[in-house]
């Protein structure tokens, strides 16, 4: 799938391509294209390029504005928070979606070095980090790579090559809320495919019921993650889907990868900074972190596409659903790792009876959904804020 989702009219389309061409040039993908292919129908081909994509850019003209599908795919875009606007007539955008500022680009003329250009770009940026062609790949240049022959063309619909390399495991002492078993010690990795979200109701339900199992779940909407999910049923999950795809193996993260993909290179409790609102994330806001106002409650989980995305293009890497990891749990382990230096690719203790749940739940509160805390319980625990995301490792 596309990085962006350009929405545009139609008759448009010339003064639309020098944009899009520019915006490739940067290292993007870009989905404009309307052919249908065979089987599918318009409204669901552009579903499914909107659904997956990271950013929205609408261009807003004296067609678009009057375009129902050009409104429809901005609020969207609205919604998720991944809305950029530009203009390339003097118009006001419809109702309701004027309060974001769009890119005046109405004198742009093609040239890259314009300042309104370079806006529309690093507003994008922001979104989506720019990405380099390699030889074989695209890499994220604002992850640092290690060598590792994983190549992102082979990778599944929405999982992210995330780069391998170096970081502080755990959290600092001083860090509100910490507990004892979060021992800072530095942690290398190798590079890892991990899916943008948590597997949802609708997966889970179709592999319940291709294999004849019980799964009681409520569709309100096949995008919200599936719960009441233990670890021995992830992994049974992970097997079939393996077994079902043939071209490479579905597996729970270990717990550094995990916290190393949540973290998506930042330093503080949470990938937002040194705190987690209501708006940027699902966690119990009557429980703040520290002394930060308090927010909303929703008493339920949501889509798995809600909210930012982190650095890395991972959704709700806080709140929502804790998160099953392949690791069993021990409260010293990260004591014995800070003893041995630098620790590559850790797997956990070998053997215990309780494995790593990460990331908190939309009913806990927000210390909890740091990403350096752990929690962990029985594989065979399941409830309805516990469900699990994974990782892909394609065959070479």
């Amino acid at each position: 799938m596309s990085d962006i989702f350009l929405s545009y009219a139609r008759e448009d389309e010339d003064r639309v391509r020098p944009i899009v061409e520019q915006l490739e040039a940067q290292g993007w993908s870009v989905f404009w294209d309307l052919n249908i292919p065979p089987g599918m129908t318009f409204r669901q081909y552009i579903e499914k390029n909107l659904d997956a994509a990271r950013c929205v850019v609408v261009v807003w003209s004296k067609n678009s504005v009057s375009s129902h599908w050009v409104q429809e795919e901005a609020d969207e875009g609205r919604k998720k928070n991944i809305l950029v606007p530009l203009r390339i007539d003097q118009v006001v955008p419809p109702l309701g979606l004027r309060s974001i500022q769009a890119a005046d680009m109405t004198a742009w003329n093609k040239d890259t070095g314009h300042s309104k250009f370079n806006e529309l770009v690093n507003a994008i940026a922001a979104l989506v980090p720019k990405r380099i062609a390699t030889e074989d790949t695209m890499v994220d240049v604002s992850v640092t790579p290690v060598a590792l022959p994983i190549a992102e063309p082979k990778l599944l619909e929405n999982f992210v090559l995330i780069r391998g390399g170096q970081f502080t495991m755990g959290s600092p002492e001083d860090e509100a809320g910490r507990f004892g078993d979060e021992a800072q010690h530095e942690v290398k990795l190798n590079d890892f495919a991990m899916c943008r979200y948590v597997v949802t109701i609708g997966e889970y339900l179709d592999y319940a019921r291709q294999n004849n199992l019980s799964y009681d779940a409520r569709v309100e909407d096949a995008r919200l993650p599936a719960v009441n999910v233990s670890w021995e049923d992830a992994v049974a999950y992970c097997r079939w889907l393996s077994e079902k795809q043939g071209d490479g193996t579905f597996r729970l993260p270990t717990e550094a990868e995990w916290e190393y993909a949540c973290r998506a290179g930042t330093a503080t409790p949470f990938n937002t900074g040194e705190n987690l609102t209501t708006d940027q994330a699902n966690y119990n806001g009557d429980y703040p972190y520290r002394n930060y106002p308090k927010g909303a409650y929703r008493e339920k989980t949501v889509p798995v596409d809600s909210f930012q995305p982190n650095g890395y293009g991972l959704y709700n890497m806080h709140g929502n659903v804790w998160e099953w990891c392949r690791d069993w749990y021990d409260e010293t382990y990260y004591d014995e790792c800070l003893k041995r230096g630098v620790v590559e690719n850790p797997s956990g203790p070998s053997s215990r009876s309780i494995r790593v749940l990460r990331g908190g739940g939309w009913g806990n509160n927000a210390r909890n959904c740091r990403s350096a805390y752990r929690c962990h319980d029985t594989p065979g625990y399941h409830r309805s804020d516990v469900g699990f995301r994974l990782v892909f490792v394609p065959q070479l």
